[in-house]
């Protein structure tokens, strides 16, 4: 038997293309251009914003962003099809907020806890606005010689219409923006009911 790549971790990736892209675009511009924008005081002046109480308000179900809760929704039930689950799929969207990054930020590298799945979907980016990275779970194993061979972190290049989506728990930021155009992102938590018959 040869080596096996066995303990991934699946991460999902889809475009937004067409008239669904062009839908999506205009519904997420319009929400983002209602909201107001900080900067948390702790985390310094060369990282990117968050929309208003982030974290806790759900900005995709407040606004009804049909359009973009469609897209997702497809690609939930696509990620889980992949991974052969067979179970209820119900999910809440437990938060989502949107991401303001300047020219000169970036996102700190960090995790989402214990929600099930973490994702974004970029609104405004281009090849020099930073691209998205994750830290391999397999960091903390790195004192052994074959974790540490295997133990590369990944990177994505963030593009509009791209959506990812992967476990909350996973590590993860984005470069600094080296363009002069705003990086514009929407994050969400999804956690899934518990319920096997």
């Amino acid at each position: 038997m040869a080596t096996q790549p066995w303990f991934p971790t699946p991460m999902y990736f889809e475009n937004a293309v067409g008239t669904e892209f062009i839908n999506i675009q205009n519904e997420l511009f319009n929400v983002y251009n209602q909201l107001k924008f900080l900067q948390n005081p702790n985390w310094g002046n060369d990282t990117h914003c968050l929309s208003e109480d982030a974290f806790v308000r759900n900005v995709l179900i407040e606004k009804n962003c049909t359009n973009f809760l469609g897209f997702l929704d497809r690609s939930l039930n696509t990620y889980l099809d992949e991974l052969e689950f067979k179970y209820d799929r119900e999910y809440n969207i437990a938060s989502s907020w949107f991401t303001l990054t300047k020219p000169g930020q970036y996102a700190h590298r960090h995790d989402h806890g214990g929600v099930d799945l973490s994702g974004v979907y970029y609104l405004q980016t281009n090849t020099e606005s930073g691209n998205l990275y994750f830290q391999s779970p397999l960091r903390s194993l790195g004192t052994n010689l074959i974790y540490e061979i295997v133990n590369n972190d990944a990177e994505v290049a963030a593009q509009e219409g791209l959506l990812g989506v992967w476990p909350g728990l996973l590590e993860h930021g984005t470069y600094t923006n080296n363009s002069e155009l705003d990086r514009i992102s929407i994050s969400f938590n999804i956690q899934y009911r518990r319920h096997y018959d």
